[in-house]
């Protein structure tokens, strides 16, 4: 008796295949299985991996720019309107979240199907592509309230994706049938494809601990190298302790006449290092269009590990780029618009102990960001402007401070 699903020999009575776990029914269908030729197996599995890959390289590569959409309209969020922040942000990220749930079925098709899981992961790619279509059906009605001149556009993506879906979804079908001589989801119950998804859930699973494992090793072999450079650096810092007190003191002027007073000292295993003090708009923006946006990601991120430094002592932390995205993206952006805001009142509260004096403070930027952009939409130039200025300003005290 062979299974009318892959072929293989199953023992008289038994009701599922030993091999692939197919149900062995009086429904199952009625055309035996003629086992693929010899050798041909291997060859025709290369191609349903290759082109699972591919599947997986697209979904991958339009996630990342859904991702890089969204992440763009967190620094515009003041600005966009209920409407716009919806579909830049929230759509957006969506799009990318269905977009990698399909990424990740197409590489579990690529890498790790077997007979036992080929059906669930058939089965989940329906269901994570059906979410993503879903959400292009409303992003395509967001987007047409906002702009109905554009329908053409936004209907013709729409069908753009379910081209796309049926591509992919008819592909893996049609090799798995006509080049694998299997019968993909044919004669099953939904007790049978429960059990499938299940089983393609446990081979994630697996994966997950697999790259989980190793990314746990590769951790703690990094946590290895920052404690050793840690070391190393403390080494350096006892070293040049006696050559950074002599730059620790500043004068202040007093009644009774000069005063010097001690800054605080740096952090146990934290040595100064030079802080950028020459940041520029115009190549903030110029860098920002040659990255497509990009830039601006690390910009922030030196900007805060600098602030981080100069007002290190004062009770407060600017939030890091990571930070940053994670709790912009799960209040729709407005957590930048305080971002921004916390930034500019830490500059000026800082200004005087180096002996500086700011105009400006989280207010003024906050003002900018939103009354300046209705002035041609300059304010948020001249927001980013103050922001840089003062850093510049901040940072290059703290070098002529600390001699370097």
């Amino acid at each position: 008796m062979k299974c009318w699903k892959c072929g293989a020999d199953v023992a008289p009575g038994a009701v599922f295949c030993a091999s692939c776990g197919a149900r062995q029914e009086q429904d199952a269908p009625n055309s035996p299985v003629t086992p693929p030729p010899a050798g041909g197996d291997a060859g025709n599995g290369i191609v349903l991996t290759i082109f699972a890959a591919i599947c997986m390289a697209v979904c991958g590569g339009l996630a990342l720019r859904s991702l890089f959409a969204a992440l763009g309209g967190l620094f515009h969020i003041g600005w966009a309107g209920i409407f716009g922040t919806i579909r830049i942000v929230g759509l957006n990220g969506l799009t990318a979240v269905m977009l990698v749930l399909m990424a990740i079925v197409c590489a579990l098709t690529a890498f790790k199907r077997t007979s036992r899981n080929s059906d669930g992961l058939l089965v989940c790619l329906a269901i994570s592509s059906a979410g993503y279509l879903a959400v292009q059906l409303l992003s395509m009605i967001v987007s047409i309230v906002i702009y109905p001149g554009g329908i053409g556009t936004y209907f013709g993506g729409f069908v753009l994706a379910i081209l796309g879906v049926a591509a992919a979804l008819g592909g893996i079908y049609a090799i798995e049938r006509f080049l694998l001589g299997e019968f993909p989801i044919i004669g099953k119950s939904m007790e049978d494809l429960q059990a499938d998804v299940r089983e393609a859930m446990n081979s994630f699973r697996e994966t997950a601990g697999e790259v989980g494992a190793q990314a746990s090793q590769a951790a703690q072999n990094a946590k290895a190298e920052r404690e050793a450079r840690a070391a190393q650096q403390q080494a350096q810092y006892a070293a040049q302790q006696a050559q950074y007190n002599q730059y620790n003191q500043y004068q202040q002027p007093g009644p009774g006449g000069p005063q010097y007073q001690q800054t605080p000292p740096p952090p146990p295993g934290y040595a100064p290092f030079r802080l950028k003090a020459d940041r520029s708009l115009i190549a903030y923006i110029l860098l920002n269009f040659l990255t497509c946006g990009i830039y601006s990601w690390y910009f922030i991120y030196a900007l805060a590990r600098d602030v981080n430094a100069a007002c290190a002592g004062d009770g407060r932390s600017t939030a890091g780029l990571l930070k940053l995205i994670l709790l912009s993206f799960i209040t729709c952006g407005f957590y930048s618009l305080y971002w921004y805001y916390a930034l500019g009142n830490r500059l000026a509260a800082n200004a005087p102990r180096y002996g500086l004096a700011f105009q400006e403070n989280g207010t003024t930027v906050l003002l900018w960001q939103f009354i300046g952009a209705l002035l041609c939409g300059i304010g948020p130039f001249v927001a980013m402007h103050i922001i840089i200025k003062n850093t510049n300003s901040l940072c290059g005290a703290y070098n002529y401070q600390h001699g370097i």
